[in-house]
């Protein structure tokens, strides 16, 4: 069915008759009532119900009215997007949550100042990250996956059309705050850990992709204590002021950022962990995100 059609029905309905919907569709009503005509034929139903003072719904045509309405609103809604409040410049990224990543993806967007321009950073755990690429919601992603992960990364990549390039790697450590007891170690042992409150953030545990696994092949203790946390300044006030560990990256920043929590080998087997980009296959990465990259890449560097 053709979505003029629709727009026909809507307008019809609104004005309560045929001539004045036609007027203000700038159609003639014989042309009106024709198109009127073989929709409900094509329908094999009526729409409406002719009077002498004009034109009613049926109780089927209240239905198809219903419907019509929604998908006009919904195309009215698209073509504002796409045609009358366009950004020239869409600058969309989906995360892991992460001071670094957070203080480059400002940086970057400082560097362009030009109008119509929009940026996004959209923090989220690596399944979502995925999904949002493939439905195109965001046009890079940044990812941390460990190297039992890294097999299922890569099945799910290749179904989407998506592809990951590694940008840097280190081990998993226990994170402390620089006032911890532990802080001044050169090793931690699963006993060092024992009532203490372990601090996870959500975005981490995330379906196939959460350190679950990884932590048990360690060794590192499953506290009673735990505290989850979606967002950075919490995540960080925990490890300063509770008796409280958590499990990430030992990727160590060259800025001051996040410097003062204390990275310290786990005693046991080791799991390494890294860091990726996501990206669409065959297509030319934009200028900003290749600086965006650059950015991490010159923060983490060695």
């Amino acid at each position: 069915m053709d979505l003029n059609v629709l727009k026909y029905v809507v307008e019809v309905v609104e004005t309560g008759s045929i001539s004045k919907a036609a007027a203000n569709l700038f159609m003639s009503q014989s042309t009106l009532s024709a198109q009127i005509s073989a929709m409900e034929k094509e329908l094999g139903r009526a729409v409406f119900q002719r009077t002498n003072r004009g034109v009613q719904l049926t109780g089927y045509g209240a239905e198809v009215y219903h419907h019509a309405k929604t998908v006009v609103r919904q195309c009215d809604i698209i073509t504002q997007k796409l045609f009358e409040d366009v950004n020239e410049h869409k600058i969309k990224i989906a995360a892991f949550s992460s001071d670094i990543i957070s203080v480059e993806f400002l940086r970057v967007c400082g560097l362009y100042t030009e109008d119509n321009y929009e940026f996004e950073l959209w923090e989220c755990g690596t399944e979502t990250v995925l999904e949002r690429i493939k439905n195109r919601d965001s046009d890079m992603g940044i990812v941390m996956y460990s190297q039992f992960q890294e097999k299922k990364l890569r099945s799910m990549l290749q179904p989407n059309d998506l592809t990951v390039r590694e940008l840097f790697a280190g081990d998993l450590r226990i994170w402390v705050g620089a006032e911890s007891a532990l802080a001044g170690r050169e090793s931690i042992a699963a006993s060092d850990l024992e009532g203490l409150f372990q601090v996870e953030k959500t975005q981490w545990l995330e379906g196939m992709f959460s350190l679950d696994y990884e932590m048990e092949y360690m060794g590192v203790p499953r506290s009673g204590h735990r505290l989850l946390v979606n967002g950075n300044k919490t995540y960080h006030e925990a490890l300063y002021q509770m008796p409280s560990y958590s499990a990430g990256p030992s990727w160590s920043c060259r800025w001051n950022v996040g410097n003062d929590l204390k990275r310290i080998p786990f005693q046991g087997p080791q799991v390494t962990l890294t860091c990726g980009v996501i990206s669409r296959k065959n297509e030319l990465m934009r200028e900003e995100y290749e600086n965006f990259i650059h950015h991490l890449l010159e923060a983490y560097g060695e």
